[in-house]
């Protein structure tokens, strides 16, 4: 039989009492002292884990499915450009220092080598990649850009060796430009 809820208290007859011990229980004290210990536990755990995870980039994003970003040939500046004269069966190394002027870190780049002669033309023209350098160095280290990227408004040593000069070249220091620049 259903009760009709528009009566009174007064009239429903079905009304058991609840025993003391059946009522709702309250949190005591060393509960609400278990819930505060445990929680402080966690924070210091969060923080102390926090603390020594290795440092990452704060704004990283996965490189899953990205495009390479360009950058401009004009963000890489060659300056300071020496040449160590090429003794009989040598390469001819354009030593020198290259300025990230950009606003991305550059990775890689690869420059042309135009020799000229005597009366100024442009005998042969080269391609070739910079490589890193140890700071005052003759040590070259594969793969420097790559591994350490020339962040922006950084200055590194470089080098570009070239194996194959051409004959009838006037022996200055060839005409460097940048062609292509690798950044991420």
């Amino acid at each position: 039989m259903a009760t009709n809820p528009r009566n009174t208290i007064s009239e429903r007859n079905d009304l058991t009492l609840v025993p003391k011990d059946r009522t709702k229980k309250t949190k005591t004290p060393r509960t609400l002292f278990r819930t505060a210990v445990s929680t402080v536990v966690a924070l210091l755990l969060l923080a102390v884990v926090l603390r020594y995870l290795p440092p990452g980039p704060r704004n990283a994003q996965a490189n899953v499915g990205t495009a390479p970003v360009e950058a401009l040939t004009d963000d890489l500046q060659l300056g300071s450009v020496q040449m160590r004269h090429p003794i009989a069966g040598e390469a001819l190394y354009l030593d020198g220092v290259v300025k990230n002027a950009g606003a991305v870190s550059v990775t890689g780049a690869t420059v042309e080598a135009d020799f000229h002669d005597v009366q100024g033309k442009v005998v042969s023209s080269v391609q070739k990649p910079i490589v890193g350098m140890a700071h005052g160095g003759t040590d070259l280290i594969r793969s420097e850009f790559t591994r350490n990227p020339i962040q922006p408004n950084e200055m590194r040593f470089f080098r570009v060796a070239i194996e194959q000069v051409p004959p009838n070249w006037n022996r200055e220091v060839p005409e460097l430009k940048i062609v292509e620049v690798k950044a991420r």
